[in-house]
């Protein structure tokens, strides 16, 4: 019997009540099983960070702050990823007998947004990582691909990390899908070096002068995603809200979390 799971198209939050909504939905694993396929968007420009980064190091707070622009940690690892101009996505898989190799799981999300990406007619393939590769600007998402990751004429459009706990696995990713302005990205890396890679290497699906939008490409994800489970659009749950605004306030605004 196929499995069956739920997706969310949910609409715009802040940095920290996306964050939360996310770990929500991996408590509530243990408990209900429910495989969910989660669509968001940030109410301010942002920048989230690996669970392993060290804000302060990356970033000057203030500059960040007096620019509106909202800083938070995940609980997933990887680099600094930017907000507001990219589609985000969040899956979560339950644990237990025969859940998905993680292995398994990036390639089947790198395959299904390459499929979204051809619907499209955006040229894509998955990044093969290469023994002689080099890694320049390694704490910033935008510019340093992975395994999995979607790459396009040597760009990296797609990315995702993952969480695996004894809740559930959780993998948060993101699209490009329009440029950050220069403003924004001079704000990811305090080193300027840094700075100059990221408005070389960055690139985004409509950067070409494509007129993709977020529900085309949510369309074509929602017809493409293949990883045995057949997701059906539903809603957030009460008792998911009311754990997520907990967590906001006990964890994802806290300095303790995003800057200790």
């Amino acid at each position: 019997m196929e499995t069956t799971g739920r997706r969310l198209n949910m609409g715009a939050n802040p940095a920290a009540m996306n964050m939360a909504i996310d770990e929500a939905i991996l408590l509530a694993q243990k408990e209900q099983p429910n495989p969910t396929l989660r669509f968001y968007d940030w109410s301010s420009p942002a920048f989230s960070f690996g669970y392993f980064q060290d804000i302060d190091a990356e970033v000057d707070i203030e500059a960040c702050r007096s620019d509106g622009i909202e800083l938070v940690k995940r609980m997933t690892g990887g680099g600094t990823v930017v907000h507001g101009w990219e589609l985000t996505y969040t899956l979560i898989l339950p644990r237990g007998a025969g859940e998905m190799r993680i292995s398994d799981a990036y390639d089947g999300i790198g395959q299904s947004l390459v499929k979204a990406f051809q619907k499209l007619s955006i040229p894509a393939q998955c990044y093969t990582a290469c023994s002689d590769a080099t890694q320049t600007a390694q704490n910033i998402c935008l510019t340093n691909p992975a395994e999995h990751d979607v790459m396009a004429d040597d760009k990296k459009l797609a990315g995702v990390s993952v969480r695996r706990n004894r809740n559930g696995i959780m993998f948060q990713g993101y699209i490009s899908l329009d440029m950050p302005p220069p403003a924004i990205l001079a704000r990811v890396s305090k080193d300027p070096e840094v700075q100059k890679i990221l408005r070389e290497k960055s690139t985004a699906i409509n950067a070409d002068g494509r007129s993709i939008t977020r529900n085309m490409l949510i369309q074509a994800i929602s017809e493409t995603f293949n990883l045995g489970i057949a997701f059906h659009s539903s809603t957030f749950s009460s008792a998911e809200l009311a754990q997520a605004e907990t967590l906001v306030d006990t964890k994802y605004a806290t300095a303790a979390w995003n800057f200790g």
